[in-house]
């Protein structure tokens, strides 16, 4: 887990048992309670991911913390369940997913909402070898998930201008280069962006959330 210091400062809610949830397939709902995120309706004997990041009040700042974590349904009962190190009951932000079907949600802490954004300045790039591979857009920093159609996922935290910035350079927008993201655990498959995956960005300094069910027609402009 990755932490870093953000000058903000949040109020502490209090904790309830269920999470507000955005499900991409009605038969994945998600739980949250304050050291358990329950998935239930996967399908059975699948590997889950939980994808999430949040912010922890410390006086006059926050820490961010990242987790990601995979988790087997051995009993082949539809129901997983990931065990947090500690209670959470400020801020965060999950992304559940059943990583066979790519059926997904989204949910957050009891009393805080899951923002979107539509971060419309962004683009998809070509490799070397003509694949669409690489992902741009205009914030400083991306905690990056992407899920392909048929399995595979991949994940990567990258800021402008550092090592994991694809281009290099601190020009306002962060790169995201597919080949060099982490691969999930068990779910290592062909790297590149296609039609029917689905694309997440977390902006760790904000904690909003953007979302992009990928067709041909959003792939073609990629260059």
């Amino acid at each position: 887990m990755r932490n870093l210091l953000i000058t903000l400062v949040l109020a502490i809610l209090p904790p309830a048992a269920i999470a507000q949830v955005h499900a991409a397939d009605t038969t994945l709902t998600v739980t949250i309670e304050p050291a358990r995120i329950t998935a239930t309706g996967v399908s059975p004997g699948s590997q889950v991911l939980f994808f999430g990041s949040g912010f922890e009040p410390k006086a006059y700042h926050v820490v961010t913390h990242r987790w990601s974590a995979v988790v087997s349904d051995t009993r082949h009962s539809g129901t997983v369940s990931y065990e947090l190190d500690k209670p959470v009951t400020w801020n965060a932000l999950w992304i559940v997913a059943d990583l066979r079907n790519g059926h997904y949600a989204i949910a957050a802490t009891p009393g805080y909402a899951a923002m979107r954004s539509d971060l419309t300045d962004r683009k998809f790039r070509r490799d070397n070898a003509s694949a669409v591979s690489q992902f741009s857009f205009s914030r400083l920093a991306a905690d990056f998930l992407y899920i392909a159609p048929g399995g595979g996922a991949w994940n990567f935290l990258a800021r402008d201008g550092d090592a994991n910035d694809a281009d290099g350079v601190v020009n306002g927008e962060t790169t995201i280069d597919l080949l060099r993201a982490n691969p999930v655990d068990g779910t290592e498959r062909q790297r590149q962006f296609s039609p029917g995956g689905t694309l997440f960005v977390i902006d760790p300094m904000r904690l909003d959330l953007l979302e992009l069910k990928l067709n041909g027609a959003m792939l073609a402009g990629a260059r």
